[in-house]
């Protein structure tokens, strides 16, 4: 198994489920950003998901799932 720190959109969708309308739908909302969580790499047409950007933003919006 590869460590990578990024993937493509497309293979970031085929490995979470999640839909690229989903993921433009957070950068147009500013829940992520283009040169944080998604990445425009020259000479490259699709762009790039950074998984340790996604990974913290996860974490800091995580719902605190201990009773309180």
């Amino acid at each position: 198994m590869l460590n990578l720190d990024c993937v493509p959109i497309s293979t970031y969708c085929k490995e979470t489920g999640e839909t690229a309308e989903a993921i433009n739908k957070r950068l147009q909302r500013g829940v992520w950003f283009e040169g944080v969580q998604v990445l425009k790499v020259e000479g490259v047409k699709e762009r790039w998901i950074d998984l340790s950007e996604v990974a913290k933003w996860a974490r800091q919006n995580r719902q605190n799932s201990r009773a309180v």
